[in-house]
């Protein structure tokens, strides 16, 4: 097995961008060359790929079927009420009342409209009688029905208040029980993400999945059985992040819901490979409590050195204060478990100090919001700063202007064994620190001397330990930067046991091929695709590669190749459609070695499910810096209702043909995105100027010297007229055919007529031919003409003079429509001098514009940024 041969698939179940932990650990696997994919939810509910750090991110749009049904039913039975007791919801009463103002209101505008046809003697004063009577019947149902919603609701709230009192008491005893917590009803969610990355791992075949955190296990240990039904031996590393039976209580995260994932961990965790987790204390934990074979291996969430050298603004800039005020930070999540409160409030001890607080996800939150009401009630709200969080890579060159790192968190057993990834932060950071009296912090803290241990919730004795540190500043600062320290906590020694735990799991050393993760883009790489419509994307790219220095230049095919184009990459229909593995190789070769795309006729690169468009593509490349344009070739920018407006021999005549209506239906959606599209858009027919506003011709390219022919033009009795249309209803070879078939039924022509040949048999044909009939509606020429001009045919073809008219120079094709291409054909046969001088101006046409160093001078500036 090589390096490229490992393949890892990791899955987590949040976006991955703030998951410092599993953006270093995909990292670490990629410098040894292995494939890594690291499947997470998409937080946008829209899915997108990239490229961190050499690790492909591939993150899924989950819907939470499964989980949103269960708080549907649950609101549903806590909704429900006795028949007639009231309204399930408040706003049904409102609705109610406005139903009866509606009604009574019309009733009035009725009595109005009666009375004054009464004074005016219209109408049968019978029937006005009879309207009257009405009106109160209906004014008396109105108001009976005002007074009986009034009594419904009276009853309603008071049968409401002891269902809400019950569920409430419900609530207080079930969530504290632990048992009986069955995470299947409990945490659906757990299948939702079945659901949404099973298929997915079992599709891309890895040789590990790598399951991070507890809500994935039973995703991970289920695709290794169902590896195994296909005879493979896939291995399972499950990364507890946290000891998950003592995590903290706050919210929705009651004593239930924890005893519930603790189940779930403790259904799949026998079943996986290796086991890894964050701190000693967590790993004697889990072995103790799952009576594991193996103690599970620490890899510390430590900061890896790297992002210290960031450049970024720091935190005492970003709040304005000055570098002689004391200043203590927290960073990380805001919750009542983080114990910031206790920080708040030792801010009344500690006069002259601030606090930062670096909130995740961020400011807008209740917490934070009760931060700040807390810091108001005591008086300390102009010494307490709450700020969003910067990027993960950030964190540690932000924080560098601070004092002292501060983890307040409070005593929970999650707590009591963690070592949490803000610890080594500071440390990077330069901040010595004071922290809670956490066993597995506790030991570390004072094993090391980097900082000062507080009684937890106690805000006195924060104020006094903060005063310690501040005290004796440069002493502790100098135990921080120690460099057997730095070493102990730096990232590069625990991707290595990362590294050494994967080889033990593969049979082989596991050493960094390829450091940082990914190969620097060092020179410019350029991939057309994913067409290659008639062999054009590889005559771009082999003419850019032999003119401008230094390029790569790449075509790929999704085709199904019965055309034999030359092409540099090919994928089957299928791949393109439905191989995801395919799919995801791909999107982590462009965005790990290609600089610029091409992306051809509307089409995205990587892959394309029903309806989708080149659209999908363009976020993908403009996260990875990836400069983009667009090639039309014809048909699929054409738009159908515009062509007949201005072409008399349009194959659009007939608005309501099955043809005309799939083009013109797949050209107007085609155009919702490319309307708003920013990039370049090349055409490589001038005649599609006029159908893409800013449009630039991309002039087509014909390999000139292939189609070079010794046959001499015109020189047999009876000559061969080649007609071989790529599709015969644009082409107008309904009008091409009776014709040539008559001429040929008369003696004066020998008609031959070809769909579908590979290319190289048809550019036989092309040479040893003396005329070419190209096409008689669309009004341009196309390759198949330049293919004819370059083997010195006469070549036929109906191109309107707009079109000739945007040409730098007279074109040999002989002019030739529906209603003359026979006059045209006997006049070639009979004038046969004239017609050779045509044959013979043609092959230099093609050298001027269609040899490929016309294509190259307009894409030039595309690739290298230069006009």
């Amino acid at each position: 097995m090589t390096h490229a041969d490992l393949r890892v698939v990791m899955i987590v179940a949040n976006d991955v961008t703030n998951d410092s932990r599993v953006r270093k650990e995909a990292a670490a696997l990629a410098e040894t060359g292995a494939e890594v994919t690291v499947l997470g939810v998409s937080a946008s509910g829209l899915p997108s790929r990239e490229m961190l750090d050499g690790a492909l991110i591939v993150r899924v749009a989950v819907p939470f079927t499964l989980r949103e049904e269960r708080k549907r039913s649950r609101k549903a039975r806590r909704d429900w009420r006795p028949p007639l007791s009231g309204y399930r919801y408040r706003g049904t009463y409102v609705a109610r009342g406005e139903r009866i103002d509606a009604g009574l209101q019309e009733l009035k505008a009725d009595s109005g409209h009666a009375i004054a046809a009464a004074k005016a003697g219209k109408g049968n004063p019978i029937k006005y009688k009879l309207g009257v009577g009405g009106r109160l019947l209906r004014r008396a149902r109105w108001q009976a029905a005002r007074k009986a919603t009034w009594a419904r609701k009276g009853v309603g709230n008071k049968v409401d208040v002891p269902f809400r009192f019950g569920w409430r008491a419900y609530d207080g005893v079930i969530h504290r029980m632990p048992w009986p917590a069955p995470w299947r009803k409990l945490h659906p969610e757990a299948l939702d993400l079945e659901l949404a990355f099973g298929d997915l791992i079992d599709r891309l075949e890895p040789d590990v999945v790598h399951a991070h955190d507890m809500h994935v296990i039973g995703v991970a240990t289920r695709a290794a059985g169902r590896a195994k039904l296909r005879g493979k031996d896939l291995k399972v590393v499950y990364d507890a992040h946290e000891y998950v039976a003592g995590l903290s209580q706050y919210g929705a995260r009651t004593r239930r819901s924890i005893a519930a994932w603790a189940n779930h961990e403790a259904e799949y965790i026998n079943a996986v490979d290796r086991v890894v987790t964050v701190s000693p204390a967590i790993a004697r934990t889990l072995q103790k409590d799952h009576h594991l074979d193996r103690e599970p291996t620490v890899i510390m969430n430590t900061p890896n050195p790297a992002d210290v050298s960031v450049e970024v603004s720091d935190i005492r800039s970003r709040i304005g204060l000055a570098s002689e005020v004391p200043l203590l930070v927290y960073s990380g999540g805001v919750t009542r478990a983080r114990g910031i409160e206790t920080a708040v409030q030792a801010l009344v001890d500690l006069p002259e100090v601030h606090l930062a607080v670096v909130c995740v996800p961020g400011v807008a939150t209740d917490a934070v919001k009760e931060l700040q009401t807390q810091a108001a009630d005591l008086g300390v709200d102009d010494r307490l700063h709450c700020l969003d969080p910067v990027e993960p890579e950030e964190v540690v060159a932000f924080l560098r202007t601070a004092d002292v790192g501060l983890i307040p968190i409070l005593r929970y057993p999650s707590h009591e064994m963690a070592l949490p990834n803000k610890l080594f932060e500071y440390a990077f950071a330069g901040l010595p620190v004071v922290v809670s009296d956490m066993p597995s912090m506790k030991e570390f803290v004072d094993r090391t001397r980097i900082g000062e241990v507080f009684v937890a919730a106690d805000a006195h004795d924060l104020a006094s330990k903060v005063r310690m540190v501040l005290g004796d500043l440069d002493s502790y600062r100098e135990k921080v930067a120690d460099s057997g320290y730095q070493q102990e906590v730096s990232w590069a020694g625990q991707a290595d046991k990362l590294r050494g735990l994967y080889g033990e799991l593969v049979g082989r050393t596991l050493e960094r091929v390829q450091p940082g993760g990914r190969v620097e883009k060092k020179q410019k790489r350029l991939l057309i695709g994913p067409v290659n419509s008639a062999g054009q994307a590889w005559l771009w790219a082999t003419a850019l590669e032999r003119e401008v220095p230094g390029l790569v230049a790449e075509s790929l095919t999704t085709g199904s190749g019965a055309f034999d184009f030359r092409v540099h990459r090919t994928g089957s229909y299928r791949q393109y459609r439905s191989d995801l593995r395919w799919q995801l190789e791909l999107t982590a070769y462009v965005l790990r070695e290609v600089t610029h795309v091409l992306l051809e006729a509307g089409r995205p690169m990587f892959g394309q499910q029903r309806g989708q468009m080149f659209n999908i593509d363009i976020p993908i490349l403009e996260q990875a810096g990836i400069k983009h344009g667009l090639i039309f070739h014809g048909s699929e920018i054409r738009d159908p209702s515009l062509h007949r407006a201005k072409y008399q021999y349009s194959p659009f005549r007939d608005p309501d043909d099955e043809l005309s209506q799939r083009l013109q239906s797949a050209n107007d959606l085609l155009r919702t995105q490319l309307d708003v599209y920013e990039g370049p858009v090349y055409v490589t027919t001038p005649d599609l100027l006029e159908f893409v506003d800013n449009s630039i011709w991309l002039p087509l390219a014909v390999d000139v010297d292939k189609f070079a022919s010794t046959q001499p033009v015109l020189d047999r009795e009876v000559p061969v007229v080649l007609h071989a249309p790529s599709a015969s209803a644009l082409k107008g070879s309904a009008y091409v055919d009776p014709v040539l078939t008559d001429l040929d039924a008369r003696g004066l022509i020998k008609y031959q007529r070809v769909q579908g040949l590979p290319h190289s048999e048809l550019a036989e044909m092309v040479r040893s031919a003396d005329i070419v009939v190209d096409q008689l509606l669309l009004g341009s020429y196309g390759v198949f003409a330049c293919e004819s001009m370059a083997a010195g045919r006469v070549t036929v073809g109906h191109v309107a003079d707009p079109v000739r008219d945007l040409l730098p120079t007279g074109l040999p094709i002989v002019e030739a429509n529906p209603d003359d291409l026979s006059e045209v054909i006997e006049r070639l046969v009979a004038e046969r001098d004239p017609a050779r001088k045509v044959a013979d101006a043609a092959p230099e046409y093609v050298r001027e514009l269609h040899d490929g160093r016309r294509s190259v001078e307009v894409l030039r500036p595309f690739i290298t940024g230069e006009r």
